[in-house]
């Protein structure tokens, strides 16, 4: 990871998880901030969140949005404070018109491009996210409203509870393909500890993401709980 990390994905992919995650993960060595960029599911404002990051020494930006009903939601100035913090994650919206929200902050990461990653999150048991067509798709439609280049693929696959090996592995089958299309490389799969153990023994040595759930998938909730 670097210093300036963007996990967008579609709804489902799981990139809320791997933002607390991540966000946890950084500021047991740095000074960590969070930035929710949800405008269409704002779920990350719940108190549990907010309650578990506090706890974990991370600083949560969940600003209000200006004009949330137009194409191009407008942010609030409360989201530049992210870039003095020695870290931050900033959780991207689940669509394009989410995403867009990202692009007004271009100036700013085109400033720390190079401290900078774009990850796109893949959950291949989610609609719009089972083949490379409908990925790829998603893909360039969120990096153009981003205005940024995607570094990097995160393997997400999963079906929440129910998961297994076999998930993260088909997974796996349909990012390669992604990857091998858009030039863009797998920079890392995650998943439960005891299911990334399985797949690093089918033969995988990709960089791997071990996760904590503190949220849980949107198909397995009631919709005043967080989604991912």
């Amino acid at each position: 990871m670097k210093k300036f990390n963007i996990f967008a994905g579609n709804y489902g992919s799981g990139k809320t998880e791997l933002s607390l995650n991540t966000s946890i993960a950084l500021a047991k060595k740095a000074k960590t901030a969070l930035v929710d960029i949800d405008v269409v599911n704002p779920y990350f404002r719940s108190a549990e969140s907010a309650e578990l990051l506090e706890k974990n020494g991370v600083y949560l930006i969940a600003p209000p949005y200006a004009n949330t009903n137009v194409d191009v939601p407008v942010l609030s100035a409360e989201v530049n404070a992210a870039f003095e913090y020695e870290a931050a994650v900033f959780d991207a919206g689940g669509d394009p018109v989410g995403a867009a929200a990202l692009g007004g902050l271009l100036q700013k990461f085109q400033a720390v491009r190079e401290d900078t990653m774009l990850y796109y999150v893949v959950n291949a048991r989610r609609p719009l996210q089972r083949s490379a067509d409908e990925i790829i798709e998603m893909m360039e439609q969120i990096s153009a409203r981003i205005r940024l280049s995607i570094d990097g693929i995160i393997n997400n696959t999963n079906l929440g509870r129910e998961s297994s090996a076999v998930d993260l592995l088909d997974g796996q089958v349909v990012c390669e393909q992604v990857s091998k299309r858009t030039g863009v490389p797998i920079s890392y799969v995650s998943g439960k500890p005891e299911i990334l153990v399985e797949f690093k023994e089918a033969g995988y040595h990709i960089p791997q993401i071990p996760l904590t759930i503190y949220t849980f998938p949107d198909w397995l909730v009631d919709d005043e709980h967080e989604k991912c």
